[in-house]
């Protein structure tokens, strides 16, 4: 893990506006780290595993730090801390287990940092955001002085700490569609302390419900801490769609997460333990979500 020791000196660019952030990062190519909220980016350069010669703060660009209602669905900026997700009233109306999983990351103070930007980007492992936000089709919006381009966020992770943003593009906007009627979802995971330590394993599960029918409609289901890369268990998913929320059912789909995904072994967790965990978490998301889908559906609440 390394030593923290002090920062290394450093350029500071504080940029008003997207554009001129993505001018500062076009002139300092690979010279240049962004800073969101730092909770990540500090520790790497206090223990020298990054040296940039330039900080690119973007807490000063205040279009990256909204949550607005966009065609039926959401957009959140990049620099959207987890403490204003977790008590948006918008993102509690549509979609109220992000605001769970805001609330069960870290600290208040880490909270009133952290940046859910921050999180997707540095495509660690045990980034909590993703998976749920890959259940609910999420979109993210890359921005360059090249232009902007928006990308499914399911395609959006290449590897440990690799995304597919280029060197000189800054994720801007997460956008999640318009949420389908009686639908739900929910993120369970497993740490050894409450909030303040590391995800071990993690799962979300998203679960539409046909109301006509009583059955699971349609259902997405990822995976944190599973694999190189937060992941769709996309055979878990087919077994499961217009059946019945039954026991044998949830216990099938979690077989066959187990065998979809690829955990590893580290000094948090042995490879089989993850296994273990990744099938009763997902007993335990999608008896949640679809729960709620059910009860929704039952109420006829949309």
């Amino acid at each position: 893990m390394g030593y923290l020791r002090r920062l290394p000196r450093f350029d500071y660019l504080a940029p008003r506006t997207v554009d001129e952030a993505c001018s500062a990062l076009a002139e300092r190519r690979g010279d240049a780290r962004l800073f969101a909220g730092g909770t990540d980016l500090v520790l790497q350069m206090k223990r020298r595993e990054i040296t940039p010669r330039a900080i690119i703060g973007l807490k000063g660009v205040a279009s990256l730090s909204v949550i607005r209602s966009q065609a039926g669905g959401i957009a959140i900026g990049a620099m959207t801390t987890f403490g204003a997700i977790e008590s948006s009233p918008l993102i509690r109306e549509k979609h109220d287990f992000l605001c769970e999983t805001a609330a069960g990351i870290g600290s208040p103070e880490i909270r009133a940092v952290a940046t859910v930007g921050g999180n997707l980007s540095g495509a660690l492992p045990c980034a909590d955001f993703p998976a749920p936000l890959m259940t609910l089709g999420a979109i993210v919006r890359l921005r360059s002085v090249r232009g902007e381009r928006a990308l499914a966020l399911e395609d959006f992770f290449m590897g440990f700490a690799e995304t597919a943003a280029a060197p000189d593009e800054i994720l801007t906007e997460i956008e999640l569609p318009s949420r389908p009627g009686f639908s739900a979802g929910a993120y369970v995971k497993f740490h050894d302390r409450h909030a303040m330590d590391m995800t071990t394993t993690g799962v979300a599960a998203f679960v539409t419900w046909d109301r006509a029918r009583g059955l699971i409609g349609d259902v997405r289901i990822a995976l944190s801490v599973s694999g190189p890369v937060p992941l769709r268990v996309k055979n878990a998913e087919a077994a499961l769609r217009g059946r019945r929320l039954t026991e044998e059912a949830l216990v099938e789909a979690g077989l066959l997460a187990c065998r979809e995904a690829q955990p590893r072994a580290s000094w948090r967790a042995r490879e089989e333990f993850r296994r273990e965990l990744i099938g009763v978490l997902t007993q335990r998301a999608l008896r949640q979500a679809g729960e709620k889908a059910r009860v929704a559906a039952e109420r006829g609440n949309a």
